[in-house]
């Protein structure tokens, strides 16, 4: 099953990098982004300019392949990389899984009912505790959850009180046109000004789904394991990893329990698969008390499976559940590993000083590229010679070269 370790105890780990060191020649990777309209040309466009900053960065040439449609809501695109020195090269089949046409579906509802599904989301999440577990365990991602509450709230008070206001001193009828007027205008500036309410939807897609309701989302959910399935019995992979960010990270350790009870075959392959979570918001979905089916299929997955499991958090990302054991929060045993990363050490200061108060930009630095070496680097797991398991045995070894070799 590979090393069951956490956080800073993978350093005691006591198992030979020799074990998992071997060059990747071929990797296949499969990706999940967060809750964001993304078209597959906007994503593999912006794949293609994070991976000019790895050549700059490492020395590496990359060339990339025609994007290909491989299912009804997955493209692939081959991308070959090769050191400069000519000591490596790697072929790359990246699969990009959008959530453009449900988040745009989501999008398109009225605001009226767009409000409504928040409502019963926030009742939802309180109502159940998941929302004091946030509070509990992180704390920052606890605010970053009451964030389009305090938004919206705050705009019913002002709409109340200047109408109100209005009223007292001008008469009711004056007061009410003033309310409308200001709720109005409140209600247009929060949908074209702010991200509150992608945000309210993106809480109301997760909620749904924690609760088995978005059928949408579980249906593409299977044809992206059917997917997995099919190319791990190719066999043609020395590694295989599936990637999800942000909210992509409950997606694919869904995605993943799905690889495994649709196909019998998936377990004599598994050897080869990691689950990698970045910046994940996983917890949303797998500390929700109602959503035991979740758990359940994660327990068969990791009890049954050779399949292993990395997350990297992060302190500067209030989007995610820093210096947590998402396995244990769940009640499951898995193997997995968990690292922290710092962005400030990933970027030049320059580049780091014009980002680290966006709290979205700092976010989707997870998978954007590098402007300095680090042992957390997308592009490099991505499309670098070594595997993600060697990486994180050693990973200071991998701040200098990308396979661990010292200059």
């Amino acid at each position: 099953m590979g090393p069951r370790c956490s956080g800073d105890d993978n350093r005691t780990v006591r198992v030979s990098l020799l074990t998992y060191a071997a060059p990747v020649k071929r990797r296949a990777v499969f990706f999940i982004g967060g809750y964001d309209p993304k078209s597959p040309d906007a994503f593999f466009k912006r794949l293609e300019r994070e991976g000019e900053r790895f050549e700059a960065l490492w020395g590496v040439d990359l060339s990339h392949g025609e994007i290909q449609q491989v299912a009804s809501d997955i493209t692939a695109q081959g991308v070959k990389a090769r050191s400069q020195d000519g000591d490596w090269q790697v072929e790359t089949d990246f699969h990009f899984h959008g959530l453009d046409d449900i988040v745009l579906k989501d999008f398109s509802a009225s605001v009226v009912q767009r409000l409504a599904r928040y409502g019963r989301t926030v009742l939802g999440y309180f109502g159940s505790g998941t929302a004091f577990f946030f509070a509990r365990h992180a704390w920052r991602f606890f605010l970053y959850f009451l964030y389009p509450l305090i938004t919206l709230l705050l705009a019913l008070a002002l709409t109340l009180v200047l109408g109100i206001a209005a009223a007292q001193s001008i008469g009711f009828m004056t007061g009410i046109g003033v309310a409308m007027i200001v709720g109005g205008t409140a209600l247009w500036l929060i949908r074209t000004r702010t991200s509150v309410l992608h945000l309210a939807d993106l809480w109301s897609f997760s909620h749904r789904f924690a609760l088995k309701r978005r059928l949408d989302m579980e249906a593409k959910l299977d044809r992206l394991a059917d997917t997995i399935n099919a190319t791990l019995a190719t066999q043609k992979h020395d590694e295989v990893l599936l990637i999800g960010h942000s909210t992509g990270g409950a997606l694919m350790l869904d995605a993943a329990a799905r690889c495994h009870s649709r196909s019998a075959d998936y377990a004599k392959h598994s050897d080869r698969v990691t689950i990698l979570t970045l910046g994940s918001t996983a917890l949303k979905v797998g500390a929700y008390p109602a959503a035991q089916w979740f758990r359940d299929g994660l327990k068969a997955l990791f009890d049954n499976t050779a399949t292993r499991w990395v997350e990297y958090q992060c302190l500067t990302d209030a989007i995610n559940f820093y210096r947590t054991n998402p396995a244990i929060l769940m009640g499951l045993e898995a193997p997995i590993t968990t690292h922290s990363m710092k962005i400030k050490h990933m970027l030049t200061a320059d580049t780091y000083k014009r980002i680290k108060r966006n709290l979205f930009r700092v976010h989707y630095q997870f998978v954007f590229g590098n402007t300095k070496r680090y042992h957390y680097d997308f592009p490099a797991i991505c499309f670098g010679p070594t595997t993600i398991t060697a990486r994180v045995l050693d990973r200071d070894r991998f701040s200098n070269s990308l396979t661990g070799h010292n200059p």
